[in-house]
């Protein structure tokens, strides 16, 4: 019954973040993805967790997202962990629907100092371009399951207590091959910072993450014949996003996440689509020791 209570009230407390109407993306590139790992206090060797994330575009596009996430992390030893995040995204418009496997997400993380107050964890990031970009050439790249380019993205993160700040950096992986588009980001830098709250058995996590397009992403010009490309204006914006997780750990074995975020500032174009109105993810983590 005790444990009933407390979903019922984790579900009550869910509700605000996820009834807000407008999303910031943090960067579904990969960067705000690689280190920075939720920790509810468990040791492991492997953990298992699947989820459910919800979008929308905006009334411009009408593109609604579903995504289904599988996220196996395992302990390779002492302060290691090796994780692979695998979407599979669904998506729909006026355009049509399309589906397929996304981009898959390999990262390494690795403690690299720690005390008994204090923590620096560097991570190294890979994000391969398993998605295909031209799932229906026929329609834009909001409605494709993949970005098309294979990114390296490295990220360090300083922990003192529950306080915590880091920095990570995308290296875009060059243009892509979606027909009449040819599309090639910028790269990406992020700095955030967090704070872990704990309260009964419930974790949140705030964190404040500020998002810098380096250069402006540029595609095919098709007035030239495709032969030469432009930049898109406005597509290098800063953006800064509040995002929080939560996480409820229902017994040893296995725990309830759910993550939601708010724009603080977010860029007018985002030729990539990656821009959502609002988003939210729900799903479970599994424990093996």
């Amino acid at each position: 019954m005790e444990a009933i209570i407390k979903i019922c009230l984790f579900t009550i407390l869910l509700l605000p973040v996820l009834s807000v109407t407008v999303f910031g993306q943090c960067s579904d590139a990969g960067v705000c993805q690689v280190g920075h790992l939720l920790n509810d206090g468990e040791e492991s060797d492997f953990s298992f967790s699947f989820s459910y994330k919800n979008g929308y575009s905006d009334k411009d596009d009408n593109v609604t997202f579903h995504s289904f996430q599988l996220n196996p992390q395992y302990d390779l030893f002492s302060g290691s962990k090796l994780a692979l995040l695998i979407p599979y995204n669904f998506l729909s418009g006026p355009g049509g629907k399309v589906n397929g496997l996304g981009d898959l997400i390999l990262s390494w993380s690795q403690e690299l100092f720690s005390d008994e107050v204090s923590s620096l964890n560097a991570s190294l990031g890979l994000k391969l371009a398993t998605g295909d970009e031209n799932k229906n050439p026929n329609l834009p790249q909001i409605y494709q399951p993949g970005l098309g380019s294979n990114d390296l993205i490295f990220t360090i993160d300083y922990n003192y207590n529950e306080f915590s700040v880091g920095a990570g950096y995308q290296l875009a992986g060059g243009r892509n091959d979606k027909e009449g588009v040819k599309l090639k980001r910028g790269d990406d830098l992020l700095v955030r910072t967090s704070y872990i709250f704990s309260f009964d058995d419930f974790i949140v996590t705030p964190q404040l993450l500020l998002i810098k397009r380096l250069s402006k992403s540029s595609i095919q010009d098709l007035s030239s014949g495709g032969e030469n490309f432009i930049e898109v204006d406005k597509s290098d914006q800063l953006q800064l996003n509040l995002l929080a997780q939560l996480q409820y750990p229902v017994n040893e074995r296995y725990s309830i996440l759910a993550e939601a975020a708010v724009p603080f500032l977010k860029r007018e174009v985002n030729i990539d689509g990656l821009t959502r109105s609002y988003s939210f993810s729900l799903g479970l983590r599994f424990i093996f020791k």
